[in-house]
C-alpha cells in the first residue's frame, strides 16, 4: 500500500522483506501458540535459517548488516502483523544484538581490544544461529534505572544474585544479559550488563510466562543465584542508578523504538481484517457491510489513526537515525539525551494508544464474531494491550517525564 512506511536502504529492503514473508507464514500459526501459550520455537529456526535473527549483524560476520534504525522500525513492524508475541521476542534479540555492535564500535575507538574480541566471537555466533540473546531489565517492584539485581566483585570476576521479570525470548536463548548494580564505596551504586551462559550455574529461567496478551513471547521471570560471571563478562558501568540520562538513549532507540513498531504492526493487521469484513453481506437487504455509512465511517476512524500513528513512527525513525548517527561514538549530554527519550515516549504513547483504539473499532466493524477466542481479533486486542506496559515508562510516568523535559525542569521522576 502507498500509505505503509518503506525502508530506505537496500540491506533494510531485504530485511523487510524477510519479516513480510515470516510474517505471512508465523500468522497462520499464532492461534496455536497463542491458545495454548506456547513458545514459538518453530518460527525461530524459520528466522535462524533466513538469516532475519542476524539482521544487525555485519556483512563480514556473515549478517545482513542492517544499520538504519529507520529499516528496523519498518521490519520489526511488518512481523507484528502476523505474530506480535514472535515480534517483540525477535526485536529484543535483534535489536539488543545492534546495541551490542553499537558497544563494539566504541570498544574499537577506546582500543579495549578483549572487548572487541569478545563480541566479534558473539557475532560470529549470532550469523551462524549459534547464539539467540535475551536482555532482561525488569523487576518486580523498582525500575529501569533502579535494578536490585547485583553484582558482588569476588576473585576472577563477580556474583550475580537476583530476580528479573519479562526475560522475553528465555525459552530458547543461549545468552543472558541482565542489568545489574554494582555496589559502590560510598554506599552508592553503579550499573552495567552482565553477559550470563545458559549453563551457568545458579541460574534458572522460570517458564511461568501466563499472560493475557503476547502469550507466545516466553517473557519468563529469570532468577540468578550466586551466578559466577568472569570479570570481562561484566561492561557498560554507568554512573547513572536511579536516573534517567547517559546511557538510556542506547536501549531507548535501539531496542525500545523497533519495539513500540509492533504494535503499528498490530493495528494494521487489524485495519485489514475490518476491511475484509466490510464485503460481507448482512440483514433483509443483503447488503454489504461496507455500503451502511456507519461502517464507513468506523473504517475511516481506522484510517485516520494509522495515519497519526505512521507520522509518530515515522518521525522518531528519523530523528532516531540522525541522533545515532550524530553520537555514535560518544554519549550525548544529558540534555539531548533526555530530549531524544521525551521523543520515544511521545511515539510509544500514541502509537500503542491508537493500537488499541484501531483493535477496538475493528472488533466493531466485525461484530460478535471478533468477541470469540479464536477470532483473530481477539489476540490483536490482548496483544495491543501489551503496549503501555512496556518499560520505559509507564503511562503515568511517560506524562511526568515529557511534561518535565519539555519545561525544562529535572526530568527525575516523583517515586
Amino acid at each position: 500500500m502507498i500509505s505503509d512506511l518503506q525502508p530506505t536502504t537496500e540491506t533494510g529492503r531485504k530485511f523487510v522483506d524477510l519479516a513480510e514473508k515470516h510474517a505471512r507464514d508465523f500468522a497462520e500459526r499464532a492461534e496455536t501458540h497463542d491458545y495454548a501459550g506456547t513458545f514459538p520455537f518453530d518460527n525461530f529456526q524459520d528466522m535462524k535459517e533466513s538469516g532475519f535473527l542476524a539482521g544487525v549483524v555485519p556483512v563480514e560476520y556473515g549478517g545482513l548488516g542492517v544499520s538504519s534504525l529507520y529499516d528496523l522500525m519498518v521490519g520489526i513492524s511488518r512481523l507484528g502483523r502476523g505474530d506480535a508475541s514472535t515480534a517483540i521476542a525477535a526485536n529484543m534479540h535483534i535489536c539488543g544484538t545492534g546495541n551490542v555492535v553499537r558497544f563494539r564500535h566504541r570498544a574499537e575507538r577506546a582500543g579495549d581490544r578483549n572487548t572487541v574480541a569478545l563480541v566479534d566471537e558473539l557475532l560470529r555466533k549470532v550469523a551462524k544461529g549459534e547464539a539467540l540473546m535475551c536482555f532482561p531489565n525488569s523487576e518486580a517492584g523498582t525500575d529501569l534505572t533502579s535494578p536490585q539485581t547485583e553484582a558482588t566483585p569476588v576473585e576472577g570476576g563477580y556474583r550475580v544474585n537476583g530476580r528479573k521479570i519479562f526475560g522475553t525470548v528465555s525459552p530458547a536463548a543461549q545468552f543472558i544479559f541482565p542489568t545489574v548494580r554494582l555496589k559502590q564505596p560510598d554506599g552508592g551504586y553503579v550499573t552495567a550488563t552482565a553477559i550470563v551462559e545458559r549453563n551457568t550455574p545458579g541460574l534458572e529461567i522460570k517458564e511461568n510466562w501466563d499472560s493475557l496478551g503476547m502469550r507466545s513471547s516466553g517473557s519468563n521471570d529469570i532468577v540468578f543465584s550466586d551466578c559466577f560471571v568472569a570479570s570481562h563478562l561484566l561492561f557498560g558501568i554507568r554512573d547513572n542508578y536511579g536516573k534517567a540520562g547517559q546511557g538510556f538513549p542506547d536501549v531507548a532507540l535501539n531496542v525500545n523504538a523497533p519495539l513500540n513498531a509492533t504494535f503499528l504492526g498490530i493495528a494494521e493487521a487489524a485495519r485489514d481484517i475490518a476491511v475484509q469484513a466490510t464485503t460481507k453481506q448482512k440483514g433483509p437487504s443483503r447488503r454489504m457491510l461496507g455500503d451502511r455509512i456507519p461502517i464507513q465511517e468506523l473504517i475511516a476512524q481506522i484510517e485516520i489513526d494509522l495515519s497519526v500513528a505512521r507520522a509518530m513512527t515515522d518521525r522518531l525513525g528519523r530523528l532516531g537515525e540522525a541522533f545515532r548517527e550524530r553520537y555514535s561514538h560518544d554519549d550525548p549530554p544529558l540534555h539531548e539525551a533526555n530530549e531524544i527519550m521525551k521523543e520515544v515516549q511521545c511515539m510509544k504513547y500514541v502509537v500503542t494508544k491508537k493500537a488499541v483504539d484501531v483493535v477496538d473499532c475493528a472488533m466493531t466493524v466485525c461484530g460478535g464474531a471478533a468477541y470469540m477466542s479464536k477470532h483473530p481479533l481477539s489476540r490483536l486486542y490482548r496483544d495491543a494491550r501489551a503496549g503501555s506496559f512496556m518499560q520505559p515508562y509507564a503511562p503515568y510516568e511517560a506524562l511526568e517525564f515529557i511534561g518535565k523535559v519539555a519545561l525544562g525542569i529535572d526530568a527525575t521522576l516523583d517515586r
